[in-house]
Parts: C-alpha cells; structure tokens; sequence
C-alpha cells in the first residue's frame, strides 16, 4: 500500500513524457523511510521529490490520469493525500474540522523506470568536483523567474539560462533578441544539497550491486 502527500505527485506528473518508460511517476521507498517521487520526459527535464511521512511498501510506477491528478494537486486551505491500493487509489483532502474523499481506479506502468537514479548520481558527482560559488549564487525568487519564462514563452525559440556567481540570472532567446535579468536573493543563503537526493542517487548503486 502507498500514502503519499498527493501534492507531489500531482507535481511530478507535469514533467512525464507521452511515451513509455517515460509516462510513468515513480514512487519509491526511500531506505530511512518516506518514498521518493521522480518523474522524467526523455532526460529532458526531470522532477524529484521526498514525502519524509510517506509510506510505501513496494515501487510504484503510476500511470498520471488527468483527473486523478487534478484532485491530488495540492491547495492552501487544506492537505492531501493519496492513498494506493492496488488499482484503487483515493485522494482524501483534509481540511480544519472536515475531509472529502474521491476514489479513482488506477493503471501502473509495466516498463522499467528510467535510470534516473544514476543520472543524479552523475549529477553529484560533478558537483562535488566545482569550485566553491558565492554564498547567494543561484537563489532566485520563483515568482520573478516564472514571469520572465512566461514572457518568453511567446517568442519561437529555445530559453537559454545562465547564472553569473553571485549576480543575476541571466535567460534569453536562443537568438538573444531578449535578455531577462532576475537579481539573485542575497539576504538568503543556499541551502545545502539534501540528504535524500544523496541517497537517492546511492541507490543507484545499490541496484547495480
């Protein structure tokens, strides 16, 4: 059985592919407990995520349904939670004095995951290697980098996203026609890199092992 705060899967399933093995979101058990959420369209972009309070007994690869995941996205009045079964799941939204549930039947990938796993680990690895940056290098407000992604998202062109050390974000058209500078945060430290991502990417070798 799977519960899992269905938020994150809800945001997970934006960033799957149309095609198998890609379609799928994977929910895992973490070896501490919790389960992480991954999903990825092709290596293109990827999503990872970590319910600490989850519970999960075995990998889950579940198949996003459009209304499924309209219910699981996660809202500020309330929490929400999925629960797994099988091929039922139900979505219980939580609020101060009251809880709703909707059920839904759900459908599993049968193809194997994308090596995500050892993807990050790469990913780790090389970052480990790169010399240390400015303590407010790369934290931006969300708010302005969708804003300046949305404003862009007109032009017919790749975005190109560059950070200068301890500066501004710099994203532009491929072509450079437009050139968006969102400040970085300075008042703000960077947070290390988490744990569970760490692990995740141990368990990358783990399975080869």
């Amino acid at each position: 059985m799977l519960q899992i705060n269905s938020a994150l899967v809800a945001i997970a399933a934006e960033f799957t592919g149309k095609y198998a093995p890609y379609q799928a979101v994977e929910i895992s058990p973490a070896p501490g407990g919790g389960a992480y959420v991954s999903s990825t369209d092709k290596g293109k972009i990827a999503c990872l995520a970590f319910d600490a309070s989850a519970t999960v007994d075995e990998t889950v690869k579940l198949l996003p349904d459009p209304e499924l995941i309209k219910s699981c996205r996660g809202i500020k009045t309330a929490e929400r939670q999925l629960t797994v079964e099988g091929n039922n799941a139900v979505v219980t939204t939580f609020r101060k004095t009251t809880s709703e549930k909707k059920e839904f039947i759900v459908n599993q990938s049968i193809s194997d995951f994308p090596p995500l796993a050892s993807a990050v680990k790469a990913c780790i690895d090389r970052w480990s290697l790169e010399p240390e940056v400015s303590a407010t290098a790369g934290r931006y407000e969300s708010r302005y980098i969708e804003r300046a992604l949305r404003g862009l998202s007109t032009a017919e062109e790749s975005v190109v996203l560059s950070a200068f050390d301890g500066g501004p974000l710099r994203i532009q058209t491929d072509q450079g026609h437009v050139v968006i500078l969102v400040m970085p945060q300075t008042a703000e430290k960077i947070p290390s890199l988490p744990q569970w991502l760490k692990e995740y990417a141990h368990s990358a070798t783990c399975l080869a092992q």
